[in-house]
């Protein structure tokens, strides 16, 4: 690891905390409609610096999640419109976010479909709790709980990115604790997927990768969602999932936390049935994408069913 971040000093690193809002979980076939960037800058507090709805350019979907509607996004720009702003707001950052998997894969889909094919740095906050021995995987409410991090999740992704750029904030302690001091330390912890990403390097100037710069953005800064115990049950089961989807390298232990948050919701079957399935179609459509699946795939597919099964419904019952 000579190139890329890896010899960085994290705490004279700039960070970029982003969160999308989108139709789904499959890059591709579903779209970012929002999309927020939450900057730390060495010994300064996080800020939103970037923050606008998108137009996906496709009818809206995962309103229950998001409470994004066709509506909104109407008058909003496309991605490639903003495109150059955000990596303006990212630029020279190593890029972060709670589940980064999920954000990064709609990153750099979003970035190549407009012919970029920069991919940056990135690691997650999820996995920074088991790696620096804070706790377990969890959702991004519980996790800024355990620190003392006033959030009620909203699916909005200004607030959604702040609430994760404050929990990095906790988590500097923890890595300047611990004598960790560079990215290449970081990754001699635990061997996660995004270590390999440190071998990149951070989006620069957007003009030097062909993007133009465009103030153009629909926020919904201030806006309070009506209280809805429905959306809420399934927003809170969705996160709970969206955990377990992250890498699906499915626990015992993991099951029984999605459980758990079923039983808190009382969801109705027929809800319950229509978020697995949209979890098993959104694996099985990223599975097959390249027209192959090997064994590894289909052991995580069958593994995935049985958590469905158990959690109550899996397609084909």
């Amino acid at each position: 690891m000579s190139i890329g971040i890896a010899s960085r000093r994290i705490a004279e690193t700039p960070v970029a905390v982003i969160d999308f809002e989108t139709t789904g979980l499959t890059p591709g076939f579903d779209r970012v409609v929002e999309v927020a960037v939450v900057r730390i800058d060495p010994g300064e507090e996080p800020r939103v610096v970037f923050d606008t709805l998108i137009n996906p350019a496709r009818r809206m979907a995962a309103t229950e999640i998001h409470g994004i509607t066709d509506s909104d996004v109407a008058t909003a720009p496309h991605f490639k419109d903003i495109a150059g702003e955000m990596v303006a707001a990212t630029k020279d950052c190593v890029i972060t976010a709670y589940n980064v998997y999920f954000d990064i894969k709609f990153l750099n889909f979003e970035m190549s479909n407009i012919g970029v094919s920069h991919e940056p740095p990135y690691f997650c906050l999820m996995y920074l709790r088991p790696m620096l021995g804070l706790g377990c995987r969890c959702k991004l409410d519980e996790a800024c709980r355990s620190h003392g991090i006033d959030f009620d999740s909203s699916h909005i992704a200004a607030n959604d990115a702040m609430a994760a750029g404050r929990l990095f904030m906790a988590y500097v302690s923890a890595i300047q604790d611990r004598g960790i001091n560079t990215y290449a330390d970081l990754a001699k912890l635990k061997n996660y997927k995004f270590n390999d990403s440190f071998t990149c390097q951070p989006f620069p100037d957007p003009g030097s990768i062909g993007l133009n710069r465009t103030p153009r953005t629909v926020s919904r800064a201030g806006y309070t969602a009506a209280i809805d115990p429905v959306r809420q049950a399934i927003t809170a089961y969705w996160d709970a999932l969206k955990v377990v989807l992250a890498d699906l390298e499915i626990s015992d232990e993991e099951v029984a936390f999605v459980l758990a948050e079923r039983q808190k919701g009382e969801l109705k079957e027929e809800q319950i049935r229509v978020l697995h399935a949209r979890a098993f179609a959104s694996v099985m459509a990223q599975f097959t994408s390249d027209q192959w699946l090997d064994d590894r795939e289909a052991r995580k597919l069958r593994r995935l069913h049985d958590c469905l099964r158990k959690l109550g419904w899996a397609p084909g019952q």
